[in-house]
């Protein structure tokens, strides 16, 4: 989307590589969520007013099954205030 705000989470570890990654991730997800929810993202950027916003996962390969759930209930919940969630693969 051309007007969308994208706050982008890099993730260059290989999955399930790290202890604690997956708990990392939700941490993050979650600290992203607030982020925009509790309108730092408006008081930072106040042109984002009005626009739609993506919290984009950029990961160097696939996630795991275990991941792919925690991404899903992520965008079940986001979904629900107006943020989308994506997963960009980085080649």
């Amino acid at each position: 989307m051309h007007d969308e705000y994208k706050l982008i989470m890099v993730e260059n570890r290989p999955w399930a590589t790290a202890p604690g990654q997956l708990e990392q991730l939700k941490e993050k997800i979650n600290n992203y969520a607030m982020f925009v929810l509790d309108e730092g993202l408006l008081r930072s950027y106040p042109e984002a007013a009005g626009h739609p916003v993506c919290i984009q996962l950029d990961c160097v390969n696939t996630p795991t099954a275990e991941v792919q759930e925690l991404i899903a209930l992520a965008s079940e919940r986001l979904i629900d205030y107006g943020i989308r969630f994506a997963v960009n693969r980085l080649e």
